[in-house]
């Protein structure tokens, strides 16, 4: 990029790009000039080299009259500068020096210019100094005259600034808008050869190499306004550097008071945009409502209809029987009559197997659509609960969250306004103080009468106010810094205020969200529960709600059982498999359960209801694993069969059945983003697969003994496994390699867990106890020792501080995880 960055805007009727090329000196453009302007499309820049050896880049826009070829539909002004903003970004450039904005003389049509477009003038050029250009003096309608006078087109130039300076326009913005944010708006006229107007080098000249270096810096960063080296540093004397100082500090309120009011635009924004949300989920529940009840009405009409017919079916069985009976019984008669009754039996026979075949097809067909109008009832009535969850959840969104920070920046802003008024009153005084001189002039300024701290000033000073001048002037400067740095700390003090505010708001969000996903978290964790007995059989596995405040375990004695964690209470009792009950998980949002059973089914159940909602059956033999994943939306299973199963949660249909192991799974679990899917086998081997494809990809293998239990790290980039080899392995899922064996527990380790939080492993082995492991080290953390026989389940809860435990023993154990060692104390 140049030394300077000039952007163009206008209208493409105004020569703008004409005036680009029309620059001397300019070898590096990159496209050739034109017979006649063609309106520019889209962002271009030019490169240009002036004779002076500076470099410049012209970056043309897209016309704000909103031109478009065929027919395209216009951009808006936002839109463009939008474009502009990307286009800057990412081509590196540096900040924009100029702004160059191009009006026709034949008349300045309005250009609509909207807050945002506002909004987005200010991002792109708070620090570029701006003009406005006429063009195409030389094409101006039924002037037919001789040229006009420098007088005579400043008089027409003024004409239509005030024709154009209309409500909302891009002139009004420019002349009023932006000089009140600080800005100083320079004119050009740039037309005929003659001294009423400039040429486009001229104004080039003027702009980035004229005579006065302050108002125009030549070279260096232009927004910063650093000269170039070798140029003498201007000297500003203390007056001027309070001037300056008082200048840019106007300005930092001014902008402070505009991001005050764009932060209220974009929160009102906001809370329109959550109850649109809001509205359009009541709306999909209305529709999914809809579908729900023509769905009802389709299964049970599809009920009726499959109910009628297998009665009609059955009569045309039980006819043929009845059929089929008389002529056995006629089989050997051989008179004259019977053989006519044969054939009348004969043909009603054939008849009513035809109507039962034809009712048989017809039954089919029935059972296709009541079950597809049963997947239809359940789709509606997940649909209907997940829109429910998003219009609570926006809900509480627009009447905690945004309403909490409504009333936040409702009083920030207040109190700013206040704030805003003293500081402006007070700058004024200063500036006003500063520029006059003593002559009588100073004595009614509040900042120097404010500053007296009670004195009077001696009459005989006023009376002879040209020996006192500068004292008294000097005096002011002393009493302008001491103001204006304590007005610059009350400043500075109430961004302070609003940044911890702000903070504040964050971590209470923070605090919300935690609790919404873990639940409250005490200080302080209450001792464990004594074990948890009431199992009659041996417990097999357990595993904490997602807010840690439940435990649900199976057992051998066929049952599922709720827990309180705290207490140890037990709270339902799930009764419904008719065999050993392998394997449990809860969804995450803790309202169902899933057990998988040596009865060869899975089993989904409601927990504040205590009933079996599905009865997922596929499996050919006994289920060892169960796992909801992180969404709640799937269900993975493990089994004897040597598969592992995904079905969907809601409607309970398969979606993949994964083969490829030799011998048992013995465990299966998502990973701890959903992606993959974990299976652990007798055939002594680890298999990830995907877990939207069903496909595998990538086969753990170097335990010598069965693989129990498998489990992955939150990212599942880590596989944790434990096997009847008395060891536990950490595997690098990419890479397929082993990165740690653990080695401590006396026999097979039947089960294992991973933390979510910190790099914790937890075991559980025939030897009775649980270990818990160092994931980063392979160190051994702690032995938890207390159950009397194999320990078959373990599970950390989502926070990471406790441990549940099954064992073979008949009962359930909560441990409370010691405090981390540091590494110093490992050491």
């Amino acid at each position: 990029m140049g030394e300077h960055t000039i952007v163009v805007l206008g209208r493409s009727d105004a020569g703008k790009t004409t005036f680009i090329k029309a620059i001397k000196n300019a070898p590096g453009m990159r496209e050739a000039p034109a017979a006649e302007e063609e309106p520019t499309l889209g962002i271009v820049e030019y490169e240009v080299t002036l004779s002076d050896g500076q470099s410049l880049t012209f970056v043309d826009t897209p016309g704000f009259d909103g031109y478009q070829p065929g027919g395209e539909p216009a951009k808006e002004t936002e839109e463009i500068l939008q474009m502009l903003e990307k286009h800057l970004a990412e081509n590196g450039s540096k900040p924009v020096s100029h702004v160059l904005v191009f009006f026709n003389a034949n008349g300045m049509d309005p250009t609509d210019f909207k807050p945002r477009a506002q909004r987005a003038f200010e991002r792109l050029f708070s620090k570029a100094q701006v003009a406005c250009i006429t063009t195409r003096w030389d094409q101006i309608e039924d002037d037919d005259g001789p040229p006009a006078t420098a007088d005579e087109a400043e008089s027409k130039e003024e004409s239509l600034y005030a024709n154009g300076k209309t409500g909302g326009s891009l002139l009004e913005y420019l002349l009023d808008g932006r000089k009140d944010r600080g800005g100083d708006v320079l004119r050009f006229r740039s037309g005929p050869p003659n001294e009423a107007y400039s040429f486009p080098q001229d104004i080039l000249q003027k702009l980035v190499a004229g005579p006065n270096k302050q108002a125009f810096p030549a070279v260096g960063d232009a927004a910063s306004g650093r000269q170039p080296e070798g140029t003498p540093r201007p000297r500003r004397t203390r007056r001027q550097r309070l001037l300056d100082t008082i200048e840019k500090f106007s300005a930092q309120v001014l902008e402070m008071m505009d991001e005050f009011n764009r932060d209220a635009e974009d929160f009102e924004d906001e809370r329109v945009a959550t109850r649109a949300e809001i509205e359009a989920a009541s709306a999909a529940i209305k529709e999914a409502e809809g579908r729900f009840e023509e769905a009802t009405e389709d299964v049970e009409a599809a009920a009726k209809e499959r109910t009628r017919l297998k009665q009609e079916r059955d009569s045309y069985a039980e006819s043929e029987q009845s059929l089929t009976t008389q002529l056995n019984g006629l089989a050997t008669a051989t008179d004259r009559r019977s053989v006519k009754a044969k054939q009348r039996i004969t043909t009603s026979l054939e008849q009513t197997r035809g109507f039962r075949k034809e009712r048989d097809s017809w039954v089919s067909t029935a059972e296709d659509e009541y079950k597809k109008s049963s997947e239809e009832l359940e789709e509606a009535s997940a649909d209907i609960e997940k829109w429910k969850r998003v219009k609570q959840g926006k809900e509480k969104e627009l009447n905690e969250r945004l309403f909490r920070e409504f009333e936040q920046l409702s009083k920030e802003r207040e109190d700013f306004r206040t704030l805003q008024g003293t500081l402006s009153t007070n700058l004024d005084a200063m500036r006003e103080g500063l520029k006059d001189s003593w002559e009588g002039k100073l004595g009614s300024n509040i900042v120097f009468l404010g500053h007296l701290d009670g004195r009077a000033v001696d009459p005989e000073i006023i009376a002879r106010h040209g020996d006192w001048a500068q004292a008294i002037e000097s005096f002011y400067e002393a009493q302008v810094t001491l103001a204006l740095s304590r007005d610059m700390a009350k400043f500075h003090s109430a961004i302070l205020q609003r940044v911890k505010a702000q903070e504040d708001a964050a971590q209470l969000e923070w605090k919300e969200r935690v609790e919404d996903l873990f639940g409250s978290w005490p200080k302080h964790l209450p001792p464990p529960p004594p074990p948890l007995t009431g199992h009659t059989g041996q417990v097999t596995s357990a595993a904490f709600s997602w807010d840690g405040t439940k435990i649900v375990s199976g057992a051998g004695d066929h049952t599922v059982r709720v827990w309180d964690s705290v207490t140890g209470a037990g709270q339902t009792i799930l009764a419904g498999h008719t065999n050993v009950v392998r394997s449990v998980a809860f969804s995450p949002d803790g309202k169902n359960i899933v057990s998988g059973s040596f009865d060869n089914t899975v089993r989904v159940w409601d927990v504040v209801g205590g009933g079996v909602k599905r009865v997922l059956e596929g499996h050919s033999d006994e289920v060892w694993s169960v796992d909801f994943s992180p969404d709640g939306s799937r269900i993975a299973s493990g089994s004897e069969d040597r598969t592992v199963r995904i079905w969907n949660a809601s409607t309970g249909k398969v979606q993949h059945v994964l083969e490829g192991h030799n011998e048992a799974v013995t465990s299966a679990v998502f990973s701890g983003d959903g992606s993959r899917i974990f299976s652990a086998s007798y055939d002594r081997s680890v298999r990830v697969w995907g877990a939207l494809t069903g496909k595998v990809c990538a086969v753990l293998e170097g335990h010598t003994n069965k693989v129990n239990s498998v489990a992955s790290s939150r990212d599942g980039l880590r596989a944790v496994s434990g096997s009847s080899d008395k060891t536990v392995r950490v595997w690098d899922v990419l890479t397929g390699e082993v990165l740690r064996v653990l080695v401590g527990h006396l026999d097979s380790v039947h089960t294992v867990s991973v933390s979510r939080v910190g790099s914790w492993i937890c075991s559980g082995s025939k030897d009775k106890t649980v270990r818990v492991w160092d994931a980063s080290t392979g160190e051994t953390h702690s032995v938890l020792e207390g159950h009397s026989d194999n320990v078959r389940g373990v599970a950390f809860s989502r926070d990471g501080r406790r441990i549940v435990s099954a064992s073979w023993d008949g009962t359930v154990r909560v441990w409370n995880m010691a405090p981390f060692p540091t590494p110093a104390q490992r050491n």
